[in-house]
């Protein structure tokens, strides 16, 4: 079994990196090791177009640039009002005031919209209280006794012309339609 030579050593002799001894012994391997071969050729092909690319040449400005972008990150940042309004300093007086009368506004309407929702919300609690209200006052009462509808006998106490006891088809205008069917 052929032992390979480590990415690493092959890395070091396209490059140079070694001393003759170790050159010759990996030479000699790569000769007879097509695997290894074929590795070394990778890394070489790779080697040479590194080699060969061009280098940027760097605007001067730009490391000045990276200073200054890196001393302003390291500087602490101002918090409150002022530190927020300050980008808006810059810019041109009708950018300003439009920038104003939109904020204005959008809290006028959402203040609106805020108020008149809370309104609509009291009144639908207010009318549901006044609903439960009236419906417990009408489940005290006897269904019996209390007709709210009651337009005859009411002087004279007759009751409720549609209770129980006084089903009769003269009282009742629906009873005889009922009975019709």
């Amino acid at each position: 079994m052929v032992k390979h030579i480590s990415e690493e050593e092959i890395s070091a002799w396209v490059d140079r990196q070694l001393d003759s001894g170790e050159m010759g012994r990996i030479e000699s391997h790569l000769r007879g090791c097509g695997e290894c071969r074929a590795a070394a050729g990778e890394m070489a092909a790779m080697a040479e177009a590194f080699r060969s690319t061009e280098i940027a040449e760097l605007p001067p400005y730009l490391w000045s640039r990276i200073a200054k972008n890196l001393n302003e990150a390291a500087l602490p940042r101002r918090k409150g009002l002022r530190s927020w309004l300050l980008p808006a300093a810059g810019r041109p007086i009708w950018a300003r005031a439009a920038a104003t009368v939109l904020a204005v506004m959008v809290l006028a309407m959402g203040g609106t919209i805020f108020i008149e929702h809370r309104s609509a919300a009291d009144f639908e609690k207010r009318a549901l209280a006044e609903m439960q209200l009236a419906q417990n006052s009408l489940a005290a009462l006897d269904a019996e006794t209390y007709n709210p509808f009651r337009t005859t006998g009411a002087a004279s106490g007759e009751g409720n012309p549609f209770s129980r006891d006084q089903l009769s088809p003269d009282i009742n205008p629906f009873r005889s339609a009922a009975g019709d069917r």
